[in-house]
């Protein structure tokens, strides 16, 4: 089969190297066009098309409908695979490839439909979240479904390391859906109206030390490192890059050393900052930020 892959991002890698290595053919790469990024708004490349043109792989970016359907016009793919694209096709494009586009989810849908469903399942508490491979349609992430495949997510799980294994996961599941669709396999409409996971921002980031501290360690590993969890100390913005719960007689929000250890009080107990990065500083241990932001023991996160 002829195999084209869309994405932004690098969770593609896993599927690529696992098509490259089947008997189907991978004849182009597709991405976003360049986008405004950064303080100064400079066009810029994403980390997929940066990885395509590392690697000396000719990558397309098609910036409208136009350009898509002559893309797929001249390719003549038989499948189209998007990994996190972050677009959605219009119904038009849907029936000009033979076996039509496949999405690789990183959820069990219909659960988590959306941009973040990673984020929002750790975020959630969730124990266990996976992989869809379904058939795209008109709606966002509604398509007919192929393959489910399970994983569990451990206590210590962050956004970028279980997208790392679900990428890994993905890539034997749309081989598994490949194989379902040339058996000529009927995929699996999905049948209840599931759950949302929209774009993270950087304000949704924030941290209310008001909730419990497995909520809070919850939220601080959901958005590792992609916005990075935050909360502002004595006035400056402090991201937390990892942390772990613990006991503690600390208020809410309230700045306090336990055991030698620099914590932030929950409302059942306490955050120990283990790696820090200060507004406009590097990454640093939450002991060496505490020396040297001269902060006293008591302070209130705002």
């Amino acid at each position: 089969m002829r195999i084209a892959i869309a994405s932004s991002s690098r969770v593609a890698l896993p599927t690529i190297e696992t098509i490259e290595n089947s008997e189907h053919e991978l004849i182009g790469l597709i991405t976003a066009p360049d986008a405004p990024a950064g303080r100064g708004r400079v066009s810029t490349a994403n980390e997929f098309a940066n990885w395509a043109s590392d690697t000396g792989r000719d990558i397309s970016k098609p910036i409208d409908f136009v350009e898509m359907m002559a893309l797929i016009t001249e390719m003549a793919p038989d499948l189209i695979i998007t990994i996190a694209y972050g677009k959605l096709i219009p119904e038009q494009l849907l029936s000009q490839v033979k076996y039509g586009w496949l999405n690789l989810h990183f959820s069990l849908l219909p659960k988590w439909r959306g941009a973040a469903p990673v984020q929002w399942a750790i975020k959630s508490g969730e124990s266990t979240t996976g992989v869809t491979v379904f058939q795209l349609d008109k709606g966002m992430d509604t398509g007919p479904i192929y393959v489910i495949k399970e994983l569990k997510i451990s206590d210590t799980s962050t956004t970028d390391s279980l997208l790392e294994e679900l990428s890994v996961l993905g890539s034997g599941a749309v081989l598994t859906a490949i194989d379902l669709i040339l058996a000529d396999t009927v995929p699996v409409k999905q049948q209840t109206a599931g759950s949302i996971a929209p774009k993270i921002s950087k304000a949704d980031a924030a941290i209310n030390w008001f909730l419990t501290k497995r909520e809070v360690d919850c939220h601080i590993r959901a958005m590792t490192s992609n916005p990075g969890a935050w909360t502002k100390v004595g006035g400056v913005r402090l991201v937390i890059n990892s942390a772990r719960s613990i006991n503690g007689d600390c208020r809410s929000g309230e700045l306090c050393k336990i055991d030698e250890a620099i914590v932030i009080g929950t409302s059942d107990g306490a955050i120990a900052l283990e790696e820090v990065t200060p507004e406009g500083k590097r990454l640093m241990s939450g002991a060496d930020w505490f020396r040297g932001a001269r902060i006293e023991v008591g302070t209130f996160c705002e």
